[in-house]
């Protein structure tokens, strides 16, 4: 995944968890706030309206004492007036008169015993009324008043002393209603008497709960058994109730509502900062987005430079010049690649103007590539850069080579090194010619081979040298191993290989011990049984592992090849016991040989034939000396 891709990623990620955390705790304290600010609204409604309350009972009060002071009424009863009377028609009228203007709905006055002597308005009014009028209600308390029954008429009764006679008034509902209406639905109000009205209905303080509305009735017991102090608290239904009293006559406004309507203006609340958040999240993202392609827009630039480097194009570089981390970074990569260009070319100008031919193969991409003076040596075009069509696998090797060749490229697939092998494999002109190839792994972090860097060495002269020697080579008569002469060549040969096969090699210079004591005490053809036999012993040991010639005497030059992996002490150990094993001379006595050996190894081409040899023999002395029938290595 792309870098800008990761951080607009994070960044969105970030942005959601944080502003949807933050919407969500702004939502539960809106939801909190929401239900306190709406039970102070409910607070506040009961408060206004049970001052409503007083201004109206008092109003009531006050049109009560207007009516009871008219003459008529005030006539009637002050005495004992019958029926038809004319003092009874007076205040009949005063009433009817009120009645009829709507600010009397019913009236009635009640004799000494309790019974009516004068009734106006509705007889059925009248009579439901006469029971509050009469008995229950306090002097001058206007309570609510209904019809049983049918539950649809109702109105406000107050009753008083008058003279000797019991007035009781029924006024219209028409102040409540108003008042019940401003709280829009949330009010219904209760009496002295408990009785409540509510918009369209009221319920006498007489009530069964069965028959009044379960909207209200749960609400009594609380509401008739609280005092005056105002307060708050959620009722059984989940309802939050607000009440407060009034002053003066003890009537009470209740205000009502479910607690789900508080959380409605909670939610219209939480759509707002719902809204608002995604609004944050979408302009904070663009926003984020812009600024992430401008941070990472010069990582863009250094990697199109990249490819274009990868490409072959040598020439390109990061131009990116600002003073910040991107240009210090864009100076460092240029100035790098410029180092990096420099050394390639001197590198490509080195291989190319070496015989050694360098390849690459890349164990990945399966591909191989060979160096531009591959071209010089052999005639060979891969028609591409995969491994099958390589001049690894399409050479011509020449038969006596060509199964230990595909061995060795078999290990070589498998992650294994050339061991310095050497090859005849035909070359451009045709010929078979002599080569030596090398190889070294590259390995990733996890020790798996990814490439195998090799150089293929150009050895034929001095191969073609080396069999030339051994093919015409002089071999001493005697012992028919390399003379003298033959020895020193070889020698030198394998100096001017030493750095193509980057191997090191041995020189054993081996001579017998006391050797005269054999002519001496036998005769000279046993001494030369014993060289015969030593020259043997010693060829056995070396085998194909180097050269033995005859230096002269009693002395034996033998040069091992590739010490690094062919021990020359272990060579020479071999040489000692199986000496010392002896032979049967003519002469039919058995003899032994004892030899001493001085080992000088060769690391460079530094070093003439003369001293290398002289190095052994110094060698060889230091054994003689330290009492001989041993060998020992030059101390450098």
């Amino acid at each position: 995944m792309k870098i800008k891709m990761k951080l607009i990623i994070i960044v969105a990620a970030i942005l959601i968890v944080t502003v949807t955390a933050f919407s969500i705790f702004l939502n539960l304290q809106l939801t909190s706030t929401a239900q306190a600010m709406f039970e102070g609204y409910l607070s506040d409604v009961s408060a206004v309206q049970a001052k409503g309350l007083d201004v109206f009972s008092n109003d009531i009060i006050s049109e009560y004492d207007v009516i009871t002071s008219l003459p008529g009424v005030k006539t009637f009863t002050s005495g004992n007036y019958k029926e038809g009377s004319d003092e009874y028609n007076a205040a009949a009228n005063e009433l009817n008169s009120l009645i009829s203007a709507g600010t009397l709905t019913s009236a009635v006055v009640y004799g000494d015993n309790n019974e009516a002597v004068l009734t106006c308005g509705t007889n059925g009014t009248i009579t439901n009324a006469s029971g509050i009028c009469n008995t229950a209600a306090a002097d001058r308390v206007p309570v609510i008043f209904s019809e049983e029954g049918s539950k649809k008429e109702y109105g406000i009764s107050v009753k008083n002393k008058v003279n000797n006679y019991n007035v009781g008034l029924v006024f219209a509902n028409t102040g409540i209603a108003n008042i019940i209406s401003q709280s829009k639905g949330l009010l219904f109000v209760v009496d002295p008497l408990n009785s409540i009205a509510v918009s369209g209905q009221t319920y006498g303080g007489n009530y069964d709960d069965n028959t009044a509305s379960s909207q209200f009735s749960i609400y009594k017991d609380t509401v008739v058994g609280a005092g005056t102090e105002p307060a708050r608290f959620s009722s059984q239904d989940g309802s939050i109730v607000a009440y407060a009293a009034s002053s003066s006559l003890g009537w009470k406004a209740v205000a009502n509502q479910e607690a789900s309507k508080a959380l409605q203006y909670s939610l219209s609340s939480s759509s707002a900062v719902t809204g608002v958040a995604v609004a944050m999240i979408v302009i904070c993202l663009i926003v984020a987005i812009i600024l992430i392609i401008m941070v990472t827009k010069p990582l863009y630039k250094i990697e199109e430079t990249l490819i274009k480097i990868s490409r072959g194009d040598h020439d390109a570089r990061i131009d990116i010049m600002s003073k910040n981390e991107y240009g210090d970074i864009a100076r460092v990569f240029n100035d790098i690649v410029d180092n990096i260009i420099v050394s390639e070319s001197r590198y490509r100008t080195i291989i190319d103007m070496s015989d050694n031919i360098i390849f690459e193969w890349n164990l990945t991409t399966k591909e191989v590539s060979f160096s531009n003076n591959f071209n010089k040596k052999f005639s060979y075009r891969a028609p591409s850069e995969h491994f099958a069509d390589s001049f690894l696998i399409k050479c011509k090797v020449h038969p006596e080579d060509d199964e230990r060749y595909k061995a060795d490229l078999s290990k070589l697939e498998k992650g294994e090194n050339f061991k310095h092998n050497e090859y005849r494999i035909k070359n451009i002109y045709g010929d078979y010619i002599w080569v030596l190839i090398r190889t070294s792994s590259i390995v990733d972090q996890d020790g798996k081979t990814v490439k195998i860097v090799g150089v293929i060495v150009d050895i034929d002269r001095a191969k073609k040298s080396e069999n030339i020697l051994t093919a015409r080579a002089s071999f001493d008569s005697l012992t028919n191993v390399f003379n003298r002469e033959t020895i020193e060549v070889a020698i030198n040969n394998e100096i001017e290989l030493i750095a193509a096969r980057k191997s090191e090699f041995a020189i054993l210079f081996v001579d017998i011990d006391d050797f005269k004591f054999y002519n001496d005490q036998y005769s000279h053809a046993t001494g030369d049984q014993v060289l015969r036999f030593t020259a043997t012993t010693i060829k056995n040991a070396v085998g194909d592992k180097g050269m033995v010639g005859r230096y002269g005497g009693d002395e034996f030059i033998v040069c091992i090849k590739d010490s690094d992996n062919n021990d020359p002490a272990l060579i020479a150990e071999q040489i000692l016991n199986t000496l010392k094993e002896g032979f049967d001379c003519d002469s039919g006595d058995h003899l032994t040989v004892n030899v001493s050996i001085g080992i000088s190894v060769i690391k460079d081409n530094t070093k003439r034939v003369e001293e290398i040899i002289g190095q052994a023999d110094d060698a060889m002395y230091k054994i003689k000396k330290s009492g001989k029938s041993n060998f020992g290595f030059l101390e450098s």
